[in-house]
């Protein structure tokens, strides 16, 4: 199993001498580094395995903040005790992966575009249950959380 945890994150910081940014989030960026003036933003990812997961909730959002990241690779033990190794990804070694997931997820999107004219309220029944009215945790789990709440929000269509 992969795992990932804030003290081996905090760890590979300190090792490449990378700066947590201010009012760091988990969606945000990982680590910075400045260099000769200019900010540099890192993604970090730790495993205890010989693989490395992405995110939960992979969408478009993700590559959107993955493009132009370097991007660290520390593999621990299996305790996670032990840092074994590092791999370092540049932007351009990152870019083909990058665009393969972006492909992957493109295909899901154009179906969401394409599907409410060819969906009827039969088949929105069998997946979802009959209801009055669906929530916006009915659309997102509908489509694995793809949108922000906002952009639900946005295409609501009862107030």
């Amino acid at each position: 199993m992969t795992v990932q945890d804030d003290r081996r994150e905090n760890e590979l910081i300190t090792l490449f001498q990378l700066q947590k940014p201010a009012n760091a989030t988990r969606s945000g960026i990982d680590a910075v580094l400045y260099f000769n003036g200019r900010y540099i933003p890192f993604e970090l990812k730790s495993t205890t395995s010989s693989s490395v997961t992405t995110v939960r909730d992979f969408g478009l959002t993700h590559i959107q903040k993955w493009q132009n990241k370097h991007w660290v690779f520390g593999f621990y033990n299996k305790e996670g005790a032990k840092l074994n190794y590092c791999l370092y990804g540049s932007p351009q070694a990152m870019e083909k992966w990058i665009s393969e997931k972006e492909a992957y997820l493109l295909a899901d999107y154009k179906l969401a575009q394409l599907a409410p004219e060819l969906l009827t309220f039969n088949v929105l029944y069998k997946i979802l249950g009959q209801k009055q009215i669906y929530t916006i945790e009915d659309a997102r789990r509908l489509q694995n959380k793809q949108c922000t709440i906002q952009q639900y929000r946005h295409q609501i269509d009862l107030f």
